[in-house]
């Protein structure tokens, strides 16, 4: 099957941008043939070429075997050949073939995350011994191949799937450090080694102040700028050993491994004052591990204070106002995937143009804002520098009154004299325009040295404007990403203002005569708007799970007193271990509560689940597993939690009377059951007929339409059966 590249986008987005980048290989190393191909099963397809004497062009199918790449890339020939008559394997497929090639050079050209997605080849027609020299100029080609193709294969990708995951699993969409998922993850490690190793580690909790304030009078937007500021500057300022991650909202915890708190606290300071300088005022609890009790106590004990530091700074009068221009130099960040982050593309941008900045810039009116920039020099502007357009490089290159080439400011009578030149010490310049899918104006690709620059000319400006493409796809979907996030907390906002979302509760009956014996609190949020699966999906997409959970249990926790029998209480894993949730519970009695625990989430540290849920245990907490028979993770967190109740999910119980199967695996179920001490709770019952089947298989308890409605307590509807 031969590769296409057809896209929503433009098609030829790849080839045109690849055939710039071939003709300046062709130029600066001096080889007359130059390709990017792909292996396709036996076939070679060729991507682009740059060819006037042996005929490649794109979309040209040749045999894999027959090529001087299946030869590299198989580990029989060398990567650079400066002379093939020297190498006895490419002299043979020259001699086969009749290849007219007396040099050739082969670079695998590959996705960021080491994929390799073809490669890069160059033949001469002489011999060419200063080949070795430039390999290292081939191998930086490729990578911006590698990085324009990879976004090329996922438009593709795309085309042909409705939906692709956007972030990876253990990074924060936002800021590009860890998520929660991350922190569990190393908190659950370094607790193993800890443990075995008998070493210490301190846990230090740090929560932004006042970002409530900034996103309700200056819009999430703001708010964005300072936990990306903060998380930039907390990066930056921590070993590599330690871990950094955003927990939701505006809390971060670092996790300092082999580090007694004294020497923390050092660390901390420096942190605080660094935060402090870049217009960050944070409130800060730490606390060590201790070896009988592990680091999520140390976990809660370090948020116990960051809340008492918390309490401190607002009786002092509040957090100081945020500095949107910032100051000190651009914090360098580790290279993010090339498909999620702009970033990674001008990193390479840099490297290929050798220029010291790289960025983005968009206009806002009569302003313009750095949305993006990667730099090798200390800069007095930051991501999310705004200020006039007027008199900046980036409007006259909008404007078309500056060229898209400047080799060296200092000679040029516009520039020389302008404040910025001085004060960004601007030596040589690119920049092209970046247009909107609509045609309309959004801002500017630039990158400027400090340095002049006599080798600069208009095939850069063409690998700028063809790049320029890749990275306007990339800014819209971010744009789109970032806007449906901003609208979700704006509502958000306005939801936890009136009080967060309701709680009506249905009951849940012995089947043997009906009576209730607990019930089950479920979230209602306002008409109109996403069911409650989505509000919870969306609000742990965005890192504020935790955050609406909360409020959601301290709503259904408000029932407890009016009702008889037990409550149960939902919650996801990432919830359960936090600070906040082991408060609540502890302030319920707990020997009337049972915690459900879905299979919608997955648990990747059950020993730290377990460790949690030990102590509330010993108070009389119960725990349940959902959704039991529909799906291998339910039976899974039934094997790890041992838990006190096992729902039959509503899939199993409806047409349970008809269906021979969905009784036998329920049967085996309530055997289970009845071996460890766990009771079952059929969901979904909708009539009398699966009412009676499931009194046959002896589960004991059940719920559903047909026993009793949801409703607000303490008229719950009550039908009879």
């Amino acid at each position: 099957m031969t590769l296409s590249l057809t896209t929503s986008a433009d098609p030829t987005g790849f080839e045109s941008a690849a055939t710039l980048i071939l003709e300046d290989l062709r130029d600066r190393v001096g080889l007359e043939t130059w390709h990017v191909s792909r292996r396709d099963g036996t076939d070679q397809v060729v991507l682009a070429a740059v060819d006037a004497r042996l005929g490649l062009a794109a979309g040209q199918v040749l045999p894999w075997a027959d090529s001087v790449c299946a030869l590299v890339i198989d580990g029989l020939a060398p990567m650079c050949a400066p002379d093939v008559s020297e190498v006895a394997t490419i002299s043979e497929l020259v001699r086969r073939t009749g290849l007219q090639a007396r040099s050739c050079v082969t670079v695998p050209v590959s996705a960021p995350d080491g994929l390799m997605l073809g490669t890069l080849c160059g033949l001469g027609s002489t011999r060419h011994p200063e080949l070795p020299d430039v390999v290292g100029v081939v191998h930086r080609q490729a990578q911006i191949l590698g990085v324009l193709l990879a976004h090329e294969l996922q438009l593709a990708e795309e085309v042909r799937r409705a939906e692709r995951s956007e972030q990876a699993a253990h990074q924060d969409v936002l800021t590009s450090i860890g998520n929660r998922r991350a922190w569990d993850v190393a908190l659950s490690r370094e607790e193993h080694r800890a443990a075995r190793f008998g070493t210490t580690a301190t846990i230090v909790i740090f929560d932004l102040n006042g970002l409530k304030q900034i996103n309700d009078t200056e819009g999430h937007e703001a708010g964005d700028q300072l936990l990306v500021r903060a998380a930039a500057e907390l990066s930056a300022r921590l070993r590599s050993s330690d871990t950094v991650a955003r927990l939701g909202g505006d809390e971060f915890g670092v996790l300092l491994p082999q580090t007694p708190l004294a020497q923390a606290r050092r660390v901390v300071a420096d942190v605080i004052d660094r935060l402090a300088e870049v217009g960050v005022s944070v409130s800060v609890g730490m606390a060590q591990r201790s070896a009988s009790e592990g680091l999520l106590d140390a976990w809660r004990k370090a948020d116990a204070e960051m809340y008492v530091d918390k309490k401190r700074a607002k009786e002092k009068g509040g957090p100081i106002p945020v500095q949107r221009s910032g100051a000190g130099p651009k914090t360098q960040k580790s290279l993010p995937h090339p498909l999620q982050n702009v970033d990674a593309v001008l990193e390479l941008l840099k490297e290929q143009l050798r220029m010291d900045v790289v960025f983005v810039n968009r206009f806002e009116g009569d302003n313009r804002q750095f949305r993006n920039l990667v730099t090798s020099i200390d800069l007095p502007i930051r991501e999310g520098f705004v200020e006039p357009a007027q008199g900046s490089y980036c409007r006259m290159i909008a404007d078309g009154s500056l060229p898209a080439v400047t080799r060296s400011t200092r000679q040029n009578p516009l520039l020389r004299d302008l404040p910025v030149t001085d004060r960004l010490n601007i030596g040589s310049y690119l920049g092209v325009p970046l247009h909107n899918s609509d045609g309309g104006l959004y801002g500017t690709l630039c990158a400027f040295s400090t340095t002049e620059s006599p080798e600069l000319g208009e095939r850069d400006a063409q690998v700028l404007r063809g790049v320029g493409d890749v990275v306007m796809r990339l800014v819209e979907s971010e744009d789109t990403r970032d806007d449906r996030r901003h609208r979700f907390l704006r509502d958000l906002d306005r939801l936890l203002a009136q009080g967060g979302p309701s709680a009506v509760y249905q009951a849940i009956h012995d089947l043997e005569d009906l009576s209730p014996v607990g019930y089950e609190a479920l979230s209602r949020f306002p008409g109109g708007g996403p069911t409650p699966g989505e509000w919870f999906t969306m609000a742990a997409t965005y890192g504020v799970g935790p955050q609406l959970e909360l409020k959601a249990l301290q709503a259904a926790a408000a029932g407890l007193a009016d009702m008889a029998g037990f409550l149960s209480l939902n919650t996801s894993p990432s919830t359960l271990l936090t600070p906040e949730f082991n408060r609540l519970m502890n302030e319920l009695p707990l020997d009337r509560v049972v915690l459900e625990m879905t299979e919608h989430e997955a648990i990747e540290d059950y020993d730290s689940v377990n460790s949690s849920l030990k102590a509330l245990r010993r108070k009389g907490l119960r725990v349940a597993v959902d959704d039991a028979g529909a799906g291998f993770a339910s039976m899974h967190h039934i094997l790890a939690l041992v838990p006190d109740f096992i729902k039959l999910d509503i899939s199993l119980v409806r047409g349970i009377d008809r269906q021979p199967s969905k009784q036998a695996l329920a049967a085996s179920l309530q055997a289970f059951g009845v071996k460890t001490g766990a009771a079952l709770i059929a969901e979904g019952i909708e009539n009398a007929s699966e009412l009676t089947c499931l009194r046959q298989l002896s589960i004991q308890y059940g719920q559903g339409y047909h026993l009793s409605q949801p409703g607000a307590l303490p008229h719950l509807d009550r039908t009879t059966a």
